[in-house]
């Protein structure tokens, strides 16, 4: 099989589908970096093995994971098993694993599909490679698969999260306490793929009664100047389509947790726009004029995640660690911004930079002291 045999399928049951081909040139981690980038209404096969006899193919989304007792009691089945990469291979030598079109009909084989894929306006799915993306409505897509293989089993998350540091430490036993935390997103990095985003909300929605999202936008234009060399309002005007675009994709995953925990998107460039803004942003700026130890602290710290962290050569290291101090101090003033009684909990997947530490312990008496007194908790996600 082919893409062109898909086309030619598509074309024959008068489909309007989009395709998308990656050319040689991208590599397999820009390929992965953009299958993270895709929402809920991305899907993907998986085969299992039914009583040791037959194999079908079940379709959820690609954020997801399927649990094997549930959906081995919605197919009526005594046992059901995974197929690993191998066997699949096997199966279809000329398609990358995960990346088999959802219609059994050009394979002879009986698909299943999660039922709450009905919820979806779009589909979107591989074919045979990670290089060919094809999108659709899903009312095109619903005419291409026998409804009555629509069942409905329990899913989870495919990444478990665990709780990796709590600044300050003494917090660590109260954090539970709260009802309402927000969940700094950083957008273009992988701790916030779809997938990993499902586990976070998950695990937030079993612990909090709300979450206020906050999606760093505006901030992120500084990342694009360093990154990609775009003069800033170029950046500025890439990073706020970029919030808009993960806004919408994340909120299918939101949606779910709805009755549990109502989460609620704030941006960046908003709280910007505040006089409370000005006045945190004004207040750190004169302490980095005023106080030594906190300027080079500021310094040190940043220098140290830009030769880490950012894609950029160190030609212009100096340049591009004033821009990651400005990133620094625009974002404690976000925070010191966000914080209330009520609101006093940040959840972050990924590690904290140390001057967060500093302080939360009172290094730095002229920071807000909505800073010194916000609780920080630092997530570790791994894949199940």
């Amino acid at each position: 099989m082919s893409i062109q045999q898909l086309q030619e399928f598509l074309n024959f049951h008068q489909i309007k589908y989009t395709i998308i081909h990656y050319s040689p040139a991208h590599t397999s981690q820009e390929l992965t970096i953009y299958k993270h980038t895709l929402g809920m209404d991305l899907i993907e096969p998986v085969l299992v093995e039914i009583d040791g006899q037959t194999i079908a193919v079940i379709l959820l989304p690609a954020s997801l994971q399927v649990n094997l007792g549930s959906l081995q009691s919605a197919l009526d089945k005594n046992k059901v098993r995974l197929l690993n990469q191998e066997e699949f291979e096997n199966l279809f030598p000329y398609c990358e694993f995960g990346t088999l079109p959802p219609f059994g009909e050009l394979y002879n084989m009986e698909v299943f599909w999660w039922q709450d894929l009905a919820k979806n306006q779009e589909v979107a799915f591989y074919a045979y490679s990670y290089a060919h993306l094809v999108r659709m409505k899903y009312a095109d897509f619903q005419k291409l698969v026998n409804p009555q293989k629509r069942i409905r089993f329990l899913t989870r998350p495919k990444y478990r999260v665990e709780i990796e540091e709590v600044i300050p430490q003494f917090a660590r036993h109260k954090i539970d306490r709260y009802e309402h935390c927000f969940l700094g997103i950083s957008l273009e990095n992988e701790k916030f793929s779809m997938p990993k985003l499902v586990g976070i909300s998950d695990w937030i929605s079993k612990k909090y009664k709300k979450c206020t999202v906050l999606i760093g936008d505006s901030i992120h234009r500084i990342t694009l100047q360093i990154n990609e060399g775009l003069k800033e309002e170029q950046a500025l005007n890439k990073a706020l389509i970029l919030g808009r675009e993960y806004e919408y994709h994340a909120s299918y995953v939101f949606k779910n947790y709805s009755n549990t925990c109502p989460f609620s998107v704030i941006f960046c460039s908003e709280i910007q726009k505040s006089e409370d803004y000005f006045k945190y942003y004004n207040q750190l700026q004169n302490l980095i004029i005023h106080n030594e130890s906190f300027a080079n602290s500021v310094k040190y710290y940043v220098k140290d995640f830009v030769l880490r962290h950012l894609r950029k050569n160190t030609e212009n290291l100096d340049f591009y660690v004033e821009l990651s101090s400005m990133y620094l101090i625009e974002e404690l003033a976000i925070f010191s911004c966000l914080f209330n009684e009520d609101l006093s909990i940040m959840i972050y997947p990924g590690s904290l930079l140390k001057i967060v530490e500093e302080i939360a312990e009172g290094h730095y008496p002229g920071v807000p002291d909505r800073l010194k007194k916000l609780v920080h908790v630092s997530l570790h996600l791994k894949r199940r």
